[in-house]
């Protein structure tokens, strides 16, 4: 709405007979598009920055604020309640070129601030969209401190908590081992029963072999003798007349009479 062009040169030769008019109490109701050439040729703008500047009509204050750029096109929507904080005329108003540490600027152009009809206008100052920036980036940085100042204290407690946490888990677990090595200390008692116990077992083993191996020899023995009892009961069948008859015999030796006996009758 109310878009006004003009155009502007940065080799500042031009008359300055470019007047923009606004008037004081409107909000957004003027825009400026200024056409920048560089000696009657199209200036490009791609990489700029650009800000309107102007002198407010009582010499005293002055406005900066910035615009948009596109091809060697300036756009500045007029912020009236600083820009046209004082009502009257002024032919200091011009823009800036700005990339990196070069800034050029345009010729100047006048603005003729109408007077609004109605009481209570802010009284003058003047205006910096740069300083508005670092102003508010600081007020941003401030807010955004005290939330990482909460957010640490937050963190610190949760670390306290943490850490209490751990100290109780230390002590379970320093517990755990106090006992872990008391049940060590038993199952060592009871390896040590049950070596000396296998040692006990094993010697008995030992006798029970040697009672084993004296067994058999006994009965070896045993078998021997009844093979020798066999034998001699053999032996004795033999030696018995065919007709199963046994006949004492007295043989007398010195005055000594023997009784045997015999199986023949002689």
């Amino acid at each position: 709405m109310n878009v006004q062009t003009i155009e502007l040169d940065v080799n500042k030769r031009g008359c300055g007979n470019n007047c923009i008019r606004i008037a004081q109490g409107e909000g957004g109701g003027t825009t400026i598009k200024a056409l920048i050439y560089d000696n009657g040729g199209e200036l490009s703008l791609s990489g700029y920055s650009a800000f309107l500047v102007a002198r407010l009509p009582d010499r005293i204050h002055y406005y900066r604020g910035s615009a948009t750029v596109n091809g060697n096109t300036i756009t500045y929507v007029c912020d009236e309640s600083k820009l046209a904080s004082v009502p009257g005329y002024t032919d200091e108003a011009y823009f800036e070129i700005v990339k990196g540490d070069f800034l050029a600027q345009t010729e100047r152009f006048a603005l003729d601030i109408l007077r609004s009809a109605k009481e209570g206008q802010q009284p003058a100052q003047s205006w910096d969209n740069a300083i508005d920036d670092l102003i508010k980036r600081g007020e941003t940085a401030v807010k955004s401190s005290e939330a990482a100042v909460t957010a640490a204290n937050g963190a610190a407690s949760k670390a306290n908590t943490a850490a209490a946490k751990a100290d109780t888990a230390t002590g379970k677990a320093n517990a755990a081992a106090r006992d872990a090595s008391t049940a060590t200390g038993k199952a060592n008692a009871a390896a040590g029963d049950a070596s000396t116990a296998a040692e006990k077992a094993d010697t008995a083993a030992g006798k029970a072999n040697t009672s084993a191996e004296n067994a058999d020899t006994a009965a070896q023995g045993a078998n021997d003798a009844k093979t020798e009892a066999l034998k001699a009961a053999e032996e004795a069948r033999g030696s018995i007349s065919p007709d199963k008859r046994l006949y004492i015999a007295y043989d007398t030796v010195g005055d000594t009479d023997y009784i045997s006996l015999v199986d023949t009758e002689d």
